[in-house]
């Protein structure tokens, strides 16, 4: 646990939603600081993973220093992950979307606890049998130093997570993976 740390994935561009997903309230409190709460629950430093086109409105919500601004020059959420990961490279990532506003604790538990029992992996994510949740996930510094080192021809995480060394859990609480691309 002491080198946990708890990501918020809000870097996306939110094309589906039409909106930054972060930003949408929820009561008093945004999408982002539900999920950054969320993480806190573990009593782990936790990090927002903005893209450079957010940093002006999430600099209102949260610290400068709670901030990690996007720096890889490639697609997708491993940008986001690479670039956190290049500022905290001793850490293992706990990661979670801030659109993943049913997750709840137990789920997120589970995911902590195997880790910490079951070692030898470098990612741990849910898996619904036909794919991978990867932004509610648990990803090593050992893994992502792997990745840092050697490169990728494909930056898709079901691709690093389908050929990496992945302890994949099975879901059982469907309910705390709500796809939240739509207001409905």
């Amino acid at each position: 646990m002491e080198k946990l740390l708890g990501v918020v994935m809000c870097g996306g561009q939110s094309q589906r939603m039409g909106t930054d997903k972060g930003l949408i309230k929820q009561g008093d409190a945004t999408w982002a600081q539900l999920i950054f709460n969320k993480l806190k629950q573990f009593n782990i430093p936790v990090v927002v993973s903005i893209n450079p086109t957010q940093t002006a409105t999430y600099s209102s919500i949260f610290n400068a220093t709670d901030l990690v601004t996007d720096a890889m020059d490639i697609p997708g959420p491993l940008n986001g992950i690479l670039s956190v990961h290049a500022s905290y490279p001793n850490n293992d990532l706990l990661i979670l979307a801030c659109d993943m506003i049913d997750m709840d604790y137990p789920t997120l538990k589970q995911l902590v606890d195997i880790q910490t029992t079951d070692s030898g992996y470098n990612y741990y994510a849910y898996n619904n049998g036909e794919f991978f949740e990867p932004l509610c996930a648990l990803y090593t510094a050992r893994g992502l130093n792997t990745i840092s080192q050697t490169g990728l021809s494909n930056y898709s995480l079901q691709t690093v997570l389908n050929n990496g060394n992945t302890k994949r859990l099975e879901i059982t609480n469907a309910k705390a993976f709500k796809n939240q691309n739509n207001r409905e």
